[in-house]
């Protein structure tokens, strides 16, 4: 079975860890996970600037490590990252900047297609 994810929940949000666990619970039973879209709010899960106050956990450090970690797709929908002031440059490794395109491929190629945020 292949799936993608479309993660619009910010990193404030359960929903962006819920997203986190459902990744890793696909590929721990031996799922396919065909792309990861993160759109909204979500594409502030993929800067390399955030910081989080001592006592909250960092769901950004946690994708970062799933991504050096396995062989995912990490997309960040460049015009929700332009309207929220991440560019290239502000991006965390594992993660790239594109169109609406390759979310609309993802849910074209994929079984099952999964939703995290509001």
């Amino acid at each position: 079975m292949r799936y993608s994810l479309l993660v619009t929940a910010g990193p404030e949000s359960p929903a962006a860890a819920s997203a986190l666990h459902m990744a890793k619970a696909l590929l721990a039973r031996d799922h396919a996970l065909f792309r990861i879209f993160f759109y909204r709010q979500g594409v502030h899960l993929a800067s390399a600037d955030n910081r989080v106050a001592a006592d909250n956990t960092d769901i950004c450090a946690q994708w970062r490590a799933f991504l050096r970690e396995q062989e995912v797709e990490a997309v960040v929908c460049v015009g929700a990252a332009q309207r929220r002031g991440l560019d290239s440059d502000k991006l965390a490794a594992g993660f790239s900047l594109a169109g609406l395109g390759l979310w609309a491929e993802a849910v074209a190629v994929s079984d099952r297609v999964l939703s995290f945020g509001a």
